[in-house]
């Protein structure tokens, strides 16, 4: 009985809430019935505008005041229309629902317009550049105001002194002039040279010298893009050279000095020589350092004394330029040279046959001493890093017991194959068939044997050496001058003669990398703008060389 209350109670308490839902629904519905727009405003913020043009929207606002109390923004109006059409008020109406309200515009026109050009001449053949154009517009409501929006019809300047141009706003317009000037030329230049004394043979500094243009328009400056003719300083004393510069040129004196040793450093690179016998000018490297800072080989040097006078160190005084310095080298005592107690074997390969012989001496033992055919192939490398010929023959001298090698030096003779030219005749030692080769000193017996001192076992080779032919000129068919744009790339190809030098290779470099690179093979790529030397040197030792000055401009 008690839920069954219960639950009647629960049923009566839902029924009102829905009863009162029901009811409150028309109460709403009604109210939003019941509000209603009561009346409407329009205010526009923007500025005068000109007669015939839009009014603008966004400077437009309209409200709306409603019967519940809010006031509130309307977007959803029409107007009576969007264009000022007259000077001074302009009415416009705004609908909005059965509601309307009004709101003016102030109209405008030009009465007047003024311009000036800011800067003072201009280049004839050039335009002008509206940034640097003012003008300034009255309106009808007294106001004057800078615009931007002008048209300029005609905007280059076709003559020197007074040039008239219109510039036109809406429907006014006024003149300005300009004054025309001259194209931008060099008239002339003046150079000087400021640096200290050049060593004959290298460039002066750039930074040395003080180039400046004078212009037709009155105006100076610094160059750097002027080139030197010639380049290097070529005579001790007083060079006059030339500077150019857009046509133009100027001399400036440039004081040369001789280039001198300051130091040396003498090396012998031979085998050891026999006591009593002249050491060979060939096996000296002697390494000179100049006053302008540069190192390099010299050959016209003088030794106080080539004749090796002792067994063990000789000191010997090398001379070049005043300049002197000493090094040592190895006297080995002289023997009695008795082929008889010795050995002999005949080489054969590739058609070349040669009589090889080796005074051991009298304290060696013959036995323990071998002659043996090298291959020719194992070989070749290092023959063709001395000298180009495919005529040779190699051997190679065995101790069989080491201590053989105590009895050094022993006399060694070949006789000279048949198809050899005597005077191109040569007997070289390499210690590992690869790299080094020593030529041998010695001479000849008659006029088909060569004897000489053989101071180590390893490997020997008979030669005909064809002469090495040198370079005698090398020059560029461009000329000594090359213009480039920034970002191109050139290919050199210098030419040599003769035509049948043996080593016809070269090295590039350039004296600015960063303005030209240049790479192995004569690849020129301008890098950014200024100027460079790329000098091109043949590398078979003549020292010949050429050099070629390369502008760099702009694109």
């Amino acid at each position: 009985m008690q839920n069954l209350r219960k639950s009647g109670k629960i049923g009566i308490w839902i029924l009102l809430c829905i009863a009162a839902v029901v009811m409150l629904v028309p109460a709403k519905k009604a109210e939003a019935e019941d509000r209603r727009l009561t009346f409407i405003t329009a205010y526009y913020s923007g500025d005068a505008v000109y007669v015939g043009d839009f009014i603008d929207l966004e400077k437009l606002t309209v409200k709306g005041y409603y019967s519940d109390g809010k006031y509130e923004d309307i977007k959803d109006y029409i107007l009576s229309g969007y264009v000022v059409e007259k000077e001074g008020s302009n009415k416009f109406t705004v609908y909005s629902g059965e509601k309307e309200a009004t709101f003016f515009v102030n109209g405008r026109t030009v009465k007047r317009i003024s311009a000036y050009y800011t800067e003072g001449s201009v280049t004839i053949g050039e335009s002008l550049d509206p940034d640097k154009l003012v003008v300034y517009a009255t309106f009808s409501d007294g106001k004057t105001e800078k615009v931007t929006d002008f048209d300029l019809p005609d905007m280059v300047v076709y003559t020197i002194g007074r040039n008239e141009f219109t510039v036109i706003y809406k429907d006014k317009d006024a003149t300005f002039t300009v004054t025309g000037k001259e194209v931008r030329q060099v008239r002339s230049i003046y150079a000087n040279y400021s640096g200290p004394a050049v060593i004959v043979g290298n460039e002066p500094a750039r930074d040395n010298f003080y180039v400046t243009a004078i212009y037709n328009d009155g105006t100076v400056e610094r160059v750097t893009e002027f080139t030197v003719m010639p380049s290097v300083v070529e005579d001790e004393g007083s060079n006059i050279m030339v500077v150019s510069y857009a046509g133009f040129s100027a001399e400036v004196r440039v004081q040369g000095r001789a280039k001198r040793v300051i130091s040396l450093k003498a090396e012998y690179t031979g085998l050891p020589v026999v006591v009593g016998k002249a050491v060979a000018p060939e096996d000296i490297t002697v390494i000179a350092t100049f006053n302008d800072d540069s190192t390099g080989e010299v050959t016209n040097f003088t030794l106080s004394s080539s004749i090796i006078e002792k067994v063990g160190d000789n000191m010997l005084t090398v001379f070049c330029d005043g300049k002197y310095t000493r090094m040592l080298v190895r006297g080995v005592e002289n023997e009695e040279i008795d082929y008889s107690h010795g050995l002999w074997k005949t080489i054969r390969e590739n058609g070349i046959i040669s009589r090889v012989s080796i005074a051991v001496g009298q304290k060696a033992d013959p036995d323990q001493v071998e002659i043996n055919l090298a291959d020719r192939e194992s070989v070749k490398k290092a023959v063709h890093r001395l000298v180009k010929t495919d005529k040779y023959v190699a051997y190679e001298v065995v101790f069989n017991d080491p201590e053989q090698a105590s009895f050094l030096p022993m006399t060694m003779k070949v006789t000279v194959p048949s198809k050899f030219d005597k005077d191109n005749f040569a007997v070289y030692y390499t210690p590992n068939k690869k790299t080094i080769m020593a030529q041998m000193n010695g001479e000849f017996l008659n006029s088909t044997t060569y004897e000489f001192k053989m101071f180590q076992p390893g490997t020997y080779i008979i030669a005909d050496c064809t002469p090495l032919l040198y370079v005698e000129s090398l020059y560029l068919e461009e000329g000594d001058e090359l213009s480039m744009r920034l970002g191109r790339s050139y290919s050199l190809d210098p030419v040599i003669l003769p035509h049948t030098a043996t080593n016809k290779e070269v090295e590039y470099t350039s004296s600015r990398p960063s303005v030209v690179s240049v790479d192995k093979y004569g690849t020129l790529t301008a890098e950014k703008t200024g100027t460079a030397v790329i000098t091109i040197a043949a590398k078979d030792g003549s020292g010949k060389k050429c050099k070629l000055r390369v502008t760099v401009t702009e694109k």
